[in-house]
């Protein structure tokens, strides 16, 4: 195959690779994508085991928790809303910025009670609950219950009209909404919407920041508290979906005002920077929060310590429901989910996740790199450049992750870059062992098997340059052949040769001979090379000698079918010659060269009819294992002195 084909073929097989992989991710979503994330969770978890990497802590925002030791200490394990009443005038005679209620309080329970916990709300200020919704994409159905209408009426009032600058189509619809009972959300800050969306592998990567309710939107709970703690009103949010939501003169206590700009999906998610695991906050036991009123020294000592954080109130003790998988933890509560979008958008520490498009760009510069790889390298240096590209695009992966807060897609480009890879490898071993099969059979016609075997194991024996060696050549012919095929079929005389010659090529393989060409009826053949044999000229008159008795053979067996009486000629001479591959680059040919092919030929011209010529350095090589007759000497074209030669006695009696 030529170069300017195998260059084609390796780029098509680049470019399937890729377009594979990306026709894989399309179609089969939940299998690839999850396997990503999960990838880039182990970034999370990688960064949180290495101090110099973690993302610093802004202790604005802490937790209030529920959990088990909290009922033990409380002696109690049915809190009213009392208590919770108790836990909110607490919190807010502490100066808390604001409380965040990770409960939807759905119905009122006792009147008593439930006045108490709406006057502690009303009074506390910057309080904020719970509502739910069903969160639908375009097109999708959800049936819709009815609802109370003061529910609705209460949505309705309190949704929110941002800037809105794009499409937002994609975005989330808000259905089936279940809020905190009116009294309390009224005398509450506001309301926001808990519900998110887990990946398709069930863990919690992203937030939805704001939802379509109604002509309007509706906030998340943890995106209203923050936009309020930053003093910015719904008409200061720029909506762009797909690209960011911009809080426009946002003023974070003790820095100057300026606009933050959050990095979102088409969805309007947020992906959540996970600081690390549960234990990475400040917690605070609730049992200490509702009891400190009790001490008013006690009270405000925590209230130091509680002054213009972000306090998240949850429910965390055992059987708590609110609990699911997070990049950096497989059980955590989802109040630290909200609480990790307080502390991203706070310490404006964003995630940017490249999109589709943008990662077309870094898979088309792998591409070219897997496609000079594959033009410059072997097999071997093609397999280890891809381990160390494999390397760098990972390491690359982890550095802007760690330093710059980019996600980029892992397994996407590494399966392109592992399967164009591994299919060059494969066409490269295919079209090696066709070449290897083509050039085997090749040698199969020149070089006797045991040769072959050698030779394909170490090609250098063949395509070393031409070397001068002393070699012992062997020309044949058929007597009067040209007179006898103007008288037969060309199908005739292509199997009378075919037979002969057969019979010829095994003897000469028979004492590991080399087939240099076939002349016409005649053959070439020479002895010592490619593998070296001390006694090349003894097997050269061997092997004469046993072709001209199978020549007898074939004679009585084709004058008894009616053909034309086989006769053949062989001259055999031993000298130095240059033997190599000659010719173009496009057609080579392993032969010998040098005047003593020239005479071998004219030997063999001289040669008697059944009879072989040697000449007198043969001779010299074979006189005591073959029995010879000197002849006449004869002169050659091309010497000025005749040359002694000398004839091999076959089946005991001269020919000549």
């Amino acid at each position: 195959m030529t170069t300017s084909k195998k260059l084609q073929v390796t780029t098509a097989l680049v470019v399937t690779s890729f377009l594979v992989v990306h026709l894989l991710f399309w179609l089969l979503p939940n299998v690839f994508e999850p396997w990503n994330a999960q990838t880039v969770d182990q970034l999370f978890a990688f960064r949180y085991e290495f101090s110099s990497l973690r993302v610093p802590y802004d202790s604005t925002v802490i937790h209030v928790d529920l959990k088990d030791g909290s009922i033990q200490k409380l002696a109690n394990a049915y809190l009213n809303r009392t208590h919770y009443a108790q836990v909110v005038r607490n919190l807010g005679e502490m100066r808390v910025a604001a409380q965040i209620w990770d409960y939807i309080y759905r119905a009122r329970s006792n009147d008593a009670e439930d006045q108490a916990f709406v006057d502690a709300t009303r009074d506390a200020g910057h309080v904020y609950y719970g509502v739910a919704f069903d969160l639908a994409e375009q097109g999708e159905t959800i049936p819709k219950p009815p609802r109370p209408k003061a529910h609705l009426e209460y949505l309705d009032r309190t949704k929110w009209n941002v800037v809105v600058e794009g499409d937002t189509s994609e975005m989330y619809m808000g259905e089936n909404p279940i809020i905190t009972f009116p009294e309390l959300a009224m005398a509450a800050q506001g309301l926001g919407y808990l519900s998110i969306r887990f990946d398709r592998d069930g863990v919690f990567r992203r937030a939805p920041l704001l939802i379509k309710y109604n002509d309007g939107f509706y906030p998340s709970f943890p995106f209203r508290a923050v936009c309020e703690f930053l003093k910015v009103p719904p008409e200061k949010i720029i909506l762009r979906p797909g690209k960011s939501v911009t809080l426009k003169d946002a003023s974070p206590p003790g820095k100057i005002p300026h606009d933050i700009v959050i990095p979102v999906d088409d969805h309007c998610n947020l992906v959540i920077n996970y600081i690390g695991p549960w234990e990475r906050m400040k917690h605070y036991d609730f049992a200490d929060v509702l009891t400190v009123s009790d001490s008013r020294d006690d009270l405000e000592i925590m209230g130091e310590e509680f002054e213009g954080r972000i306090a998240v109130v949850s429910e965390v003790s055992t059987g708590s429901s609110d609990i699911a998988p997070v990049p950096t933890d497989n059980n955590f509560p989802l109040s630290g989910l909200h609480a990790n979008v307080l502390h991203t958008i706070l310490t404006e520490n964003f995630l940017i996740e490249l999109t589709d498009f943008q990662m077309v760009f870094i898979e088309v510069l792998l591409m070219v790199i897997v496609l000079i790889f594959a033009f410059k390298l072997s097999s071997r240096g093609l397999r280890y450049g891809t381990v160390i590209l494999l390397m760098g695009y990972l390491m690359s992966c982890a550095s802007l992750f760690f330093y710059a807060n980019v996600i980029v897609n892992i397994i996407r480009p590494s399966l392109m870059i592992v399967g164009s890879v591994f299919s060059i490898i494969a066409y490269r071993y295919i079209n090696e062992e066709k070449e290897k099969e083509s050039l085997r059979r090749s040698f199969e016609a020149y070089f006797p098997p045991a040769v072959v075997k050698k030779i394909m194991a170490n090609p250098e024996l063949v395509y070393a340059a031409g070397q001068k060696k002393e070699l012992t050549i062997m020309f044949s012919d058929i007597k009067s052949f040209t007179t006898y095929s103007s008288t037969m079929s060309p199908e005739a005389i292509q199997k009378s040769l075919d037979e002969y010659f057969g019979a010829m090529v095994d003897i000469v393989f028979k004492y590991e001979g080399t087939v240099d060409k076939f002349i016409g009826d005649g053959l070439m053949v020479f002895y010592g090379d490619p593998e070296p044999q001390s006694d090349h000229a003894l097997r050269c008159v061997k092997a004469a000698v046993e072709m001209q008795k199978k020549c007898r053979e074939l004679k009585a067996k084709w004058e008894s079918e009616g053909k034309f009486p086989l006769k053949i000629r062989i001259g055999i001479n031993t000298g130095p010659v240059v033997v190599g591959n000659m010719g173009s680059s496009k057609r080579l040919s392993y032969t010998v060269l040098g005047s003593d092919v020239n005479l071998t030929q004219r030997l063999e011209s001289n040669a008697p009819v059944e009879g072989i010529m040697i000449s007198h350095r043969t001779y010299e090589l074979v006189k005591d294992h073959v029995t010879t007759r000197p002849l006449e000497p004869i002169r050659v074209k091309g010497l000025d002195q005749p040359i002694q030669v000398y004839e091999v006695i076959v089946d005991g009696e001269a020919t000549g």
